[in-house]
């Protein structure tokens, strides 16, 4: 058997290794065989003689253009009973985008055209079964078609007619069918690799623009002059939506750093760019996983002028919820700044009279959240730590609370 395995395109490394198959080597020893074929016909020819050249020629020139013909038909319906079928299991690929933390969905889903395939496997069925309700009748077309072709390589020469019919067309539809069946797969395999890598390339170069795009806007919004146009917080928020996680983490670093610099030019008119990228940024965090944008927004809300004490709340607030239902440990800060909006909004406070039951203990509960960290209660209230420490040792001697009270 090693002469059949060598013949269609096996081939042993050593004594040791295992058979290896070669594509290549089985379709090139195909085309020597027709090679042989034709060769055949050619020695054929010869018989007249060389005083004879135009029988010659002529024979030639018919038997090789006749085996040519099969070839190329056994060729074309190899390949049409080898075309690969591409698996399709009828559902709708979805492809996440994990810089958008899985929360944008491709919007539509290609698969190749099977039209090819298709059409092989209409004709390949037709074939099929015509011949098999032919097939009485195909002897007798096949010979008549032998004798035509035998017009043309001289007297009493039906048989080689036939022989080379069925010769050349059986060595194309084996050629074909092998040849469909070994290459096409993997130049749709390519072909498919590039088309990904191709829209690979395009989402990059997209993803890039709209970095670029957002981090643009963001410099222009942080560093906007009074007199300057001002954009539109559904700008801003569509821009950083259609950025990515690590460009968003820096513009919320930017904004986070612009709202601490109270002694810039101009504040008044960056903590407004600010604010509106800080909404920004929640509006792209839809599964509401980051606490501190809330927590920087509110911020941002109360250094503004005239601060907004009611807003600073309910964001401080949603970073508290955030926190807790994340089970995110420490940010006792958050209670106290709480603390500090509710006590600004307090009537009898800014009457200089204790405030009542209710308020009383709504603000009394965050500072005790806030004294359950104690080393940083002791950073956050003592003297000459701010605005927020001196509101808060004021209200407590308004409503007779001390430190050993929170004990």
């Amino acid at each position: 058997m090693s002469w059949l395995k060598q013949l269609i395109g096996f081939r042993e490394e050593d004594s040791s290794a295992t058979d290896n198959f070669h594509p290549g080597i089985a379709l090139r020893r195909l085309m020597y065989v027709a090679a042989i074929g034709a060769l055949l016909i050619v020695i054929y020819a010869l018989r007249y003689g060389w005083r004879d050249l135009g029988s010659i020629v002529t024979v030639m020139s018919v038997g090789i253009m006749a085996g040519g013909a099969a070839l190329l038909a056994g060729g074309l319906l190899g390949f049409l009973f080898g075309v690969p079928h591409t698996r399709d299991d009828g559902t709708i690929q979805r492809r996440n985008d994990p810089e958008r933390d899985g929360t944008r969905e491709s919007s539509t889903s290609y698969r190749p055209n099977t039209s090819l395939e298709q059409i092989a496997d209409w004709l390949t069925k037709i074939l099929v079964g015509v011949g098999l309700v032919q097939i009485q009748v195909i002897p007798g077309k096949l010979v008549s078609l032998a004798k035509y072709v035998a017009q043309g390589l001289g007297s009493e020469t039906e048989t080689l007619a036939l022989a080379i019919l069925i010769y050349f067309s059986v060595c194309g539809f084996v050629f074909g069918f092998l040849w469909a069946r070994l290459y096409l797969p993997r130049w749709f395999r390519d072909a498919d690799d590039i088309q990904k890598l191709e829209q690979k390339v395009s989402q990059l170069e997209k993803r890039q623009a709209a970095d670029a795009k957002a981090l643009a806007l963001t410099d222009q919004v942080l560093n906007r002059n009074a007199d300057d146009p001002v954009s539109s917080d559904d700008v801003v928020a569509n821009a950083i939506k259609s950025a990515s996680k690590s460009v968003r983490v820096q513009i919320f670093r930017q904004a986070e750093k612009a709202s601490l610099n109270t002694k810039a030019d101009d504040y008044e008119t960056k903590i407004e760019g600010v604010i509106s990228i800080l909404k920004g940024l929640i509006e792209s965090d839809t599964k509401d996983y980051y606490h501190r944008n809330h927590s920087e927004l509110a911020y941002a809300l109360r250094r503004k002028k005239p601060e907004e004490w009611d807003a600073a709340e309910k964001e401080i607030t949603r970073a508290i919820e955030i926190r807790d239902r994340l089970g995110i440990k420490g940010w006792k800060s958050y209670h106290l700044q709480r603390a500090r909006c509710r006590i600004m909004q307090d009537k009898e406070f800014n009457r200089g009279q204790p405030s009542d039951a209710a308020a009383r203990k709504s603000i009394l509960d965050d500072l005790l959240a806030a004294y359950s960290d104690t080393e940083k209660w002791k950073r956050w209230t003592e003297p000459g730590s701010g605005d927020t420490a001196r509101n808060i040792r004021k209200w407590c001697q308004l409503n007779n609370i001390n430190e050993v009270s929170f004990a």
